[in-house]
């Protein structure tokens, strides 16, 4: 690696790297907060916590790295042009060329994770956590609370005193079945358990059931009950790839373009950086922001719309902008 690319190199590293930590520790934070309001509904301990973390960080770094890259090539080369270490650079005899030969690769390798992370490991492991989501509000309907109302066991209300090591205490029960008889159930102790099929059941021991209808009074005694919950947890299935996206052709144009936008638009993002500090000002937070603009509102457009139409066109124009500035700011300049 010659002198002036480890040199352009290291300067786009910097500045990657300063964008990149606080734009992911920005979304990571989200993405717990979001998470974390889960435990509402669920509960959710330090293991099921990271396991939901996990299955979000794909989305995390698809988002992170698109806007890095802008901020990292924009102000990587506003930073060199600010110390005239660019003019330096065209002075001895480089040509604007050059600069491309040495972000191109970057821009390659970055649509290409871009895009496996978007187009292939997003949806899985989606499909995987909303299984996962699901099993575990399933395993939170199962838990019983001690002294909590509007608690739910199969089509019956329940209550119990304690819990103990899963030993449920002094365990009330009730429902109106379809019949309208109304019943109660009352029992000193219980817990749940799963039979050999899966299926959970509440085993009672030593209560009583009162059952009334109209002008009819009944109180049936038990030693030992087992009542069923009828519910079950089913996993969706894991769609392929191919499956995935046939049924999401609009999430697809959005996640193809944001992908292929660091290959496309770098030469934009060269032009933007560059500039004459004797003439002009350092503008590079208002390219940054021109530029996430580009990028971010015809895809959602593009989206909304699921026109291939306007993938392609918006991939011309994408194109052809980028071709434009870099010669009328860089080549010809120079």
């Amino acid at each position: 690696m010659d002198r002036l690319k480890s040199f352009i190199l290291s300067n786009f590293s910097k500045s990657f790297i300063t964008l990149f930590v606080p734009f992911f520790t920005i979304l990571s934070l989200i993405y717990i907060i979001n998470i974390s309001k889960l435990s509402s509904k669920i509960t959710l301990d330090g293991v099921d916590f990271f396991t939901f973390y996990l299955y979000v960080l794909p989305d995390i770094i698809f988002s992170t790295i698109p806007l890095a890259f802008i901020g990292g090539v924009i102000n990587a080369f506003a930073n060199l042009s600010q110390t005239n270490e660019i003019t330096a650079i065209f002075s001895i005899g480089y040509k604007p060329k050059k600069l491309i030969q040495y972000i191109a690769p970057i821009a390659i390798l970055f649509t290409i994770l871009i895009a496996i992370l978007g187009i292939f490991i997003s949806p899985y492991a989606n499909q995987k956590m909303n299984n996962f989501k699901s099993k575990k509000i399933f395993e939170s309907n199962l838990k019983v609370l001690p002294k909590k109302l509007s608690q739910h066991f199969g089509n019956s209300h329940i209550f119990i005193e304690e819990n103990i090591d899963g030993i449920f205490k002094s365990v009330t029960m009730f429902r109106v079945n379809n019949d309208k008889t109304v019943q109660l159930l009352v029992s000193k102790n219980g817990y749940i358990k799963n039979d050999k099929n899966g299926t959970s059941y509440l085993s009672l021991n030593n209560g009583s059931i009162y059952k009334h209808k109209i002008d009819n009074f009944e109180i049936v005694d038990f030693k030992n009950m087992k009542i069923y919950n009828s519910s079950k947890f089913y996993s969706k299935k894991i769609l392929t790839t191919l499956e995935f996206w046939d049924s999401n052709r609009e999430k697809l144009y959005y996640y193809i373009l944001i992908s292929i936008s660091p290959v496309v638009l770098f030469m934009l993002y060269i032009a933007f950086g560059i500039y004459n500090p004797r003439y002009q000002k350092n503008r590079a937070y208002i390219y940054i922001l021109m530029s996430v603009i580009l990028i971010y509102i015809p895809s959602i457009l593009t989206r909304k719309s699921g026109s291939l139409y306007m993938l392609i066109a918006t991939i011309i124009v994408w194109f052809a902008i980028s071709i434009l500035v870099y010669k009328k700011r860089v080549a010809q300049r120079l």
